[in-house]
C-alpha cells in the first residue's frame, strides 16, 4: 500500500503573490515596501518554502491587483516582472467568468477577487493562502483548506529564526 501524498494546489491571494515577487526580487527591500511592511526576509523564506513543490494558481483579478501594488516599489514595475517572469511563467491562471462571479453571494462583502478566489478554490479543490481574515472565515465556513499568513509567519519559532 502506498501512501497519498499529492499536495493540494494552492490558490494565492494578493499579498501573498506579491510577497513572493518583491523577494525573489530582492528580498531586502521587503521591510521598506509600505505594501509589505508587517512581512521581513524570513517571512519571505517560509512562503518560499511553503509553496516549493506546489502547483500555484491566481485568479486574473488577483494578477491585477499585484501588478497595481508593485509599480509602488521603489525600483521600477519593469525590473520586478523581467526577474519574475519565469516564476511567473510557471504559476497557472484559473480564469473565473464574470457571470460566475456575479452570481456569487460573496460578491458583495468580498469584491470581485476574492469571490474570484473562492469559486476556483471550490472548482480546483485548492487551498487558499490569504492574509485576509475575512476571506479566511469564509473559505474555512465553506469546507475549503485555507492557510492565513499568520500561521505561515508563525513557522518562524518552528524553525528558531
Amino acid at each position: 500500500m502506498k501512501l497519498k501524498t499529492k499536495k493540494k494546489p494552492i490558490i494565492t491571494d494578493t499579498s501573498p503573490l506579491l510577497l513572493l515577487l518583491i523577494g525573489s526580487y530582492d528580498k531586502n527591500t521587503i521591510k521598506g515596501f509600505k505594501r509589505l511592511a508587517k512581512y521581513d526576509s524570513v517571512d519571505f523564506d517560509l512562503l518560499l518554502q511553503f509553496v516549493a513543490n506546489s502547483k500555484v494558481m491566481v485568479t486574473p483579478q488577483v494578477l491585477a491587483e499585484v501588478s497595481n501594488f508593485a509599480k509602488e516599489h521603489q525600483d521600477p514595475f519593469s525590473e520586478i516582472i523581467e526577474k519574475n517572469k519565469p516564476m511567473l511563467e510557471k504559476i497557472c491562471e484559473k480564469y473565473t467568468p464574470k457571470n460566475d462571479i456575479l452570481d456569487s453571494q460573496e460578491l458583495i462583502k468580498f469584491g470581485f477577487t476574492d469571490t474570484s478566489i473562492i469559486i476556483a478554490a471550490i472548482e480546483n479543490d485548492a487551498l487558499v493562502l490569504t492574509d485576509d481574515f475575512p476571506l479566511c472565515g469564509i473559505c474555512k465556513r465553506k469546507g475549503l483548506d485555507t492557510k492565513h499568513m499568520k500561521e505561515i509567519q508563525g513557522m518562524k519559532e518552528i524553525f528558531d529564526y
